[in-house]
């Protein structure tokens, strides 16, 4: 399923091909972030966790150590309907988790991924000459025929780096060496009500143009013990019933 993120300002021309990375920056509503997928800064999170630590709801994990540790965040769907009990990189993802939050007297760990946070998407223009950016969700059947194409570009053209794609949960994810480059800063000013991203690559698959791009905003997921140390992603079901209160402990509620 493809989802709409919002109104999109570019901040410079999108390049013909892949390139030194640009910026772009676009606005995003509260209801278009997927259910167990939130985007915030990681000072803003710690800046509300005094607010939400005098409820005792939510508590921030201050051993460097254990937040240094990676934890899988499971997609328990996707592993059941593989039939597969080891973790691979279409069932799980690896986070780092540097907080919980005890809802409903269920406790739930709130991780961002260990490595980069990434998505594919293409640009739409609407009838008033609005353009917004179209997230492609991971589980989307279009990205059978894009993620592979991806993934060749990215490796062919960033073999010194290192740089790999994975078709993770939630969110695509690249690993290795990614520089980003900050000629533009001056351009990359946030706008108000909007977040950016980084333009990583643009690639055409039969015939139509697509983009990868890194949120510059931390990504958080939640998931809830599982199996050994494994988490379980939550469902949108129960995203549905207590992001809210998560957002609220978060200081991210109007």
């Amino acid at each position: 399923m493809m989802t709409a993120i919002g109104v999109l300002s570019l901040v410079v021309l999108l390049p013909v091909a892949a390139s030194a990375p640009a910026a772009v920056a676009f606005i995003i509503s509260s209801s278009s972030v997927a259910p167990h997928r939130t985007d915030v800064s990681r000072l803003d999170r710690l800046k509300f966790t005094l607010n939400a630590a005098a409820e005792n709801k939510l508590t921030l994990i201050d051993d460097p150590d254990a937040v240094a540790t990676p934890v899988a965040f499971v997609d328990a769907a996707i592993k059941k309907s593989k039939g597969e009990r080891r973790l691979d990189e279409e069932n799980a993802i690896m986070c780092h988790v540097d907080a919980t939050a005890l809802i409903d007297d269920v406790e739930y760990s709130v991780g961002y991924p260990c490595d980069h946070a990434v998505d594919i998407a293409f640009i739409e223009t609407d009838d008033i000459g609005d353009e917004g950016l179209i997230l492609i969700e991971t589980d989307d059947p279009l990205m059978d025929d894009l993620f592979p194409v991806c993934m060749k570009i990215v490796e062919e053209e960033n073999k010194d780096a290192k740089l790999a794609l994975y078709r993770t949960p939630a969110t695509l994810t690249l690993a290795g060496n990614l520089t980003i480059d900050d000629a533009d800063d001056d351009q990359n000013e946030e706008e108000e009500g909007g977040e950016e991203a980084d333009l990583l690559l643009t690639f055409d698959c039969k015939g139509k143009e697509y983009v990868l791009v890194r949120p510059t905003d931390l990504m958080l997921l939640v998931g809830k013990a599982g199996n050994e140390d494994e988490m379980i992603l939550i469902d949108d079901e129960e995203s549905d019933r207590i992001m809210p209160a998560l957002m609220d402990m978060l200081g991210l509620t109007e």
